[in-house]
C-alpha cells in the first residue's frame, strides 16, 4: 500500500517531443531506464518513434494507401501514440495499451493535455498484457459477423527487453499480406554475444561478441522474427533495420505465399569468424557443412560461428529512400541525426555483410596514425571495390574487398 501511495504521488512535469506536450512523472525524468521505473520514458528512444512515424508514413503512401488500424501494445507515458496522432494523417483506430496500471492513468492525462477526445472511435485505451490484448482483437475479427472490427495493419512491440514472447500473437493478429510490424529489441547484451546462453534460450541462436556484434544481433533478431513469421504461414520482408544507442528496431512486411516462404529459406544462414586473423564470411549453409578450420590462416582452434542469423539484405532501398525525402519536409529535433543514419543505411543496401573498424585494425597493424575513414574508403574504391560506412558503428566500413586487402591498404596510407 505504501508503494502504491508513493507512486501516485510522483510529481508530473510536463515537456515536449515532436509536436507533443505530455506528462512524465518527475521521477522518470533523468532515471536510468530499467523495469523497476513505475513508467517507463527514455529520452533517448525519441529517435526510436522519429523514425517510426516516418516509417507510418512511408507505408501509408508505398505500401497500404488504405486508412490505418494501429496496435501501440506497450504505449508507456502514451506519447508514441500520441505523436502517431498528431504528425500522421489517415489513421483511422489506434489501440494505446499498456500492462501499468500507472501508465493507463498517464494516458489519459496525455490524452486529455493534447486535447484528443479519448471516447471517439479512433482510440481505444487498454490495460493489458499485450499477448491477451492481441489475442483479444484477432478473436473479435474471426468472430466478426458485421464487419465491426478490421484487422490492424500495423503492430508496434516495444518492450524493455526481448519482444520474443510477443511475436506469435502478433503474427495472428496483424495484416497477412503487407502488414507492417514494428519490434524493438533493447537485450542488446544477449543479441551482442555478451550473454550467449541467454541469446540460445531467448533466440534459439548463437551469437559472437566481436566488432561487428551490432550488426550480428540485429541479424539474429530477423531471423528469430522470420521464424515464428514462418510458423503462423508467413513470411517476412525488412524494410529497415537500424541500431542507435543501446536498442535494435526493425520494421518489417509481411507476405503469405507458401512457395515464396520456403525460396526465403535461403536467407538464412551462418557467420564464420576467426578471432586470430579476423576473416569472417557468410554461409547460407547447414551449420555441419561450415568450415572446421579458418579458411585465410588455417587455424582451427580459433575459428567459431554465429547463427542461425538473417544472411540477406536487412532494408529496402525504395523505402529507404521515402523516409528521407519525409524526413527532409519534417522539422524534427533528431532531423540532421535522422538524415546522417538514413543517408548511411541506404549506401549499406546490397553490400557485404559484417564490417570492419579501422581504429580496431590500425591498433593491430601498430600504425603510427589512425588514417582518416574516407581516406581508407577512397583507397579501396580506387582498387576497384564498394565499399561504405555503416549506420552500426561511424568508425566502421562495409567493403567487398577481403580483410587481408583493407589491412593492405591501411598500410600503404601509412
Amino acid at each position: 500500500m505504501k508503494k502504491e501511495e508513493e507512486t501516485l504521488n510522483y510529481n508530473l512535469i510536463t515537456i515536449n517531443e515532436g509536436s507533443t506536450k505530455f506528462y512524465i512523472h518527475e521521477f522518470d525524468q533523468n532515471s536510468t531506464p530499467s523495469k523497476s521505473m513505475e513508467v517507463f520514458y527514455n529520452k533517448r528512444m525519441e529517435i526510436n518513434r522519429d523514425i517510426s512515424n516516418l516509417a507510418i508514413m512511408a507505408y501509408n503512401k508505398l505500401i497500404n494507401q488504405c486508412p490505418l488500424i494501429i496496435i501501440d501494445s506497450m504505449a508507456a507515458s502514451g506519447i508514441s501514440s500520441i505523436r502517431i496522432l498528431k504528425e500522421c494523417n489517415n489513421i483511422e483506430k489506434i489501440y494505446i495499451n499498456d500492462l501499468n496500471p500507472y501508465a493507463v492513468d498517464l494516458i489519459h492525462k496525455n490524452l486529455k493535455l493534447n486535447n484528443i477526445f479519448e471516447h471517439s472511435t479512433q482510440i481505444e485505451v487498454s490495460e493489458k498484457d499485450a499477448n491477451i490484448l492481441f489475442s483479444e482483437i484477432a478473436e473479435k475479427i474471426h468472430l466478426n459477423k458485421k464487419n465491426e472490427y478490421k484487422i490492424p495493419n500495423i503492430i508496434s512491440i516495444d518492450p524493455f527487453g526481448t519482444p520474443n514472447l510477443y511475436l506469435d500473437s502478433a503474427f495472428k493478429t496483424i495484416q497477412k499480406v503487407n502488414g507492417l510490424l514494428c519490434v524493438t529489441a533493447t537485450d542488446t547484451p544477449v543479441l551482442f554475444g555478451i550473454k550467449n546462453d541467454a541469446c540460445i534460450r531467448k533466440y534459439m541462436a548463437k551469437s559472437l561478441h566481436t566488432e561487428y556484434c551490432k550488426e550480428i544481433g540485429a541479424r539474429i533478431l530477423l531471423n528469430f522474427i522470420s521464424r515464428i513469421a514462418n510458423i503462423n504461414g508467413l513470411g517476412i520482408l525488412p524494410l529497415l533495420t537500424f541500431y542507435s544507442s543501446h536498442f535494435i528496431r526493425v520494421f518489417c512486411i509481411t507476405f503469405k505465399n507458401r512457395k515464396k516462404i520456403s525460396e526465403f529459406f535461403n536467407k538464412y544462414g551462418y557467420i564464420v569468424h576467426c578471432d586470430k586473423c579476423g576473416y569472417r564470411a557468410s554461409f547460407r549453409a547447414n551449420v555441419l557443412k561450415l568450415p572446421k578450420k579458418c579458411p585465410n590462416c588455417l587455424k582451427k582452434e580459433t575459428i567459431d560461428y554465429a547463427g542461425p542469423l538473417w544472411v540477406d539484405d536487412i532494408h529496402h532501398l525504395e523505402f529507404i529512400k521515402e523516409l528521407i525525402t519525409i524526413n527532409e519536409k519534417l522539422n524534427y529535433n533528431n532531423k540532421k541525426r535522422i538524415e546522417k543514419l538514413l543517408t548511411i543505411v541506404k549506401d549499406e543496401v546490397n553490400m557485404p555483410i559484417t564490417y570492419y573498424n579501422v581504429h580496431r585494425l590500425s591498433q593491430e597493424l601498430k600504425v603510427s596514425t589512425v588514417p582518416k575513414l574516407k581516406t581508407v574508403i577512397n583507397c579501396i574504391k580506387n582498387k576497384g571495390y564498394r565499399t561504405s560506412r555503416t549506420h552500426f558503428d561511424f568508425l566502421s566500413i562495409k567493403s567487398f574487398m577481403d580483410i587481408n586487402g583493407i589491412k593492405k591498404c591501411i598500410l600503404e596510407l601509412q
